[in-house]
């Protein structure tokens, strides 16, 4: 049954009414309230209605970091379709194919963004109509954009449409390991689930300043805004300029709530940006993506000292997170062997389990494939019923859909999970079973590098032969690094190669880019 209070933009709406002069967003240097975004967003969504029917339409999002951005997406829940976050860095033909497959028709822009749409590419799709929510500026040549005056001239939709919880949220499109984008399409359920789940958790509040340092095309960005406007806090967009030190930023603005990948610890420790106390504001810093370092998760800690720091787990196939570890100085929140923080303990409703080759629970302390089941789950895949079918799959005696993550963990006997390493990870070196993360640990701790990643390469003919391995600013000589590994390690689990590379490429989700890595030892070795 259709409810104005299943759209994701009630809350935001009910706040512009009951509390319109609050803050809700600080982007380009520019403090707005619930009230004035909220009469920008319904001018828009009352144009979008006109246009596009409630529930059967994506509105895809060519901008970040921008109002237009946020405006244009809140507009496209207001009007009761989902919304599509474009990463705005991919190149046109990677573009194209996830606009074409999630059926955009309409695409917001800013003036940074406009551009994009005089590519070669892009000259051809009669079909897409921009649009720009706020200031009047030229469009691209090859597509004029939507007149301010036309979309003015349509009755502002005031109150957001009322929609079914099944309905799709947004659709985010992962790069996934194979480089063909796959697309994730929540329901305004799952979203609610986690909503609510991290409200009860963290005790978010109005009074919180929440970063919005994540791009819109990373799920954790949907923590960032819209778990901000549930309790009618403000969300503070980190800068581009910003984002690779941001402490300046979280002081300035005296932020409480931080999220973001691992990376920016790294980043802040190699500025000299990580002094102990010079963070106060925060009271909540989660971190995910990668693995929490122990040494990473103390020097946030000692940075912001009021903060609780917890590292924070969940594939974006069960909208967002659902498990977290609050880091302490307890042996029992470092998983054994990696020196990362846990990946902890369930969100309420959600339900964890390790599981074999078989889809059945493992014992307490075996590792197997972490499977995730309850009402985060989405649908499945967008578009892509047989791989749907591969990952999202009824457990042995049950009805209710799990979703196989690909991640391997274990649980302990106090119901504390631990992340160990991927599936697609696992290499067969000459024979031998090898875990990169093993080597990387030994790898990390010789060197005494902040980012480290190790590969399988090169392969001949589908058979892995060695290995790689990537370091930035190395403590000692790469020489003897191998020495030390050769001490601890197996002949087969040492590097042939090891690379010192000064920031290692990261993907859209910042996660460190295999891909990228190997396509690099791969290009030398085509080299003339």
């Amino acid at each position: 049954m259709p409810s104005l209070r299943h759209n994701l933009s009630y809350d935001f709406y009910r706040h512009a009414i009951e509390h319109g002069q609050r803050t809700a967003l600080y982007v380009d240097e520019r403090r707005w309230s619930y009230a004035e975004v909220a009469e920008q967003v319904a001018g828009l969504a009352g144009w979008f209605k006109s246009r596009f029917p409630a529930g059967r339409a994506s509105i895809g999002v060519l901008a970040n970091r921008s109002a237009e951005a946020y405006i244009g997406l809140l507009a496209a829940l207001w009007s009761g379709n989902a919304y599509v976050p474009l990463n705005t860095r991919l190149p046109a033909p990677y573009l194209l194919d996830i606009i074409n497959r999630a059926e955009v028709e309409c695409l917001v822009i800013d003036r940074h963004t406009a551009t994009r749409l005089n590519e070669p590419l892009f000259k051809n799709q009669s079909s897409l109509t921009p649009v720009s929510p706020l200031e009047a500026f030229e469009g691209p040549s090859a597509r004029p954009l939507i007149d301010q005056d036309i979309i003015s001239s349509v009755p502002p939709l005031n109150i957001p449409i009322a929609v079914c919880s099944d309905q799709t949220a947004y659709i985010i499109f992962t790069s996934g390991s194979t480089g063909t984008p796959k697309g994730i399409a929540p329901t305004v359920a799952n979203v609610s689930w986690f909503l609510n789940a991290t409200q009860e958790r963290y005790q978010l509040n109005e009074n919180d300043r929440f970063s919005q340092f994540n791009d819109l095309p990373w799920d954790p960005s949907v923590f960032d805004i819209f778990s901000a406007w549930k309790v009618g806090a403000a969300s503070y967009v980190v800068p581009n300029r910003q984002l690779f030190a941001p402490a300046h930023f979280i002081r300035e603005h005296e932020l409480n709530v931080w999220y973001s990948g691992p990376v920016q610890i790294h980043q802040l420790k190699l500025m000299n940006q990580l002094k102990p106390g010079s963070l106060p504001s925060l009271r909540l810093s989660l971190f995910v993506g990668e693995p929490l370092l122990k040494d990473a998760a103390q020097a946030w800690q000692q940075a912001a000292s009021n903060s609780l720091v917890e590292n924070v787990y969940g594939p974006t196939e069960t909208t967002v997170v659902c498990l977290g570890q609050p880091f302490s100085d307890d042996p029992a929140c470092i998983t054994s062997k990696r020196n990362h923080v846990a990946i902890g303990k369930p969100y309420r409703g959600a339900q964890i389990r390790i599981v074999d080759e078989n889809r059945r629970p493992l014992p307490c302390g075996d590792v197997g494939e972490i499977a995730i089941t309850g009402p985060l789950v989405t649908p499945g895949y967008w578009r892509a019923p047989e791989l749907t079918a591969q990952n999202f799959v009824q457990l042995p005696g049950e009805r209710e859909t799990s979703y196989l993550t690909g991640d391997l963990g274990y649980c302990t006997d106090q119901g504390v999970f631990h992340f160990t390493g991927r599936k697609d990870n696992q290499l067969q070196v000459n024979g031998v079973r090898v875990e990169p993360e093993e080597v990387a640990l030994h790898l990390r701790n010789i060197s005494e590098s902040e980012e480290v990643a190790v590969i399988g390469w090169p392969v001949n003919q589908g058979l892995v032969t060695g290995l790689a391995a990537f370091i930035n600013q190395p403590k000692i000589e790469i020489e003897e690094i191998r020495c030390q590994l050769g001490s601890v390690l197996p002949a087969v689990m040492v590097p042939k190669q090891i690379e010192v590379l000064e920031r290692l490429p990261r993907n859209q989700n910042h996660k460190i880019d295999r891909n990228a890595l190997r396509k690099l030892l791969d290009e030398r070795k085509e080299a003339p």
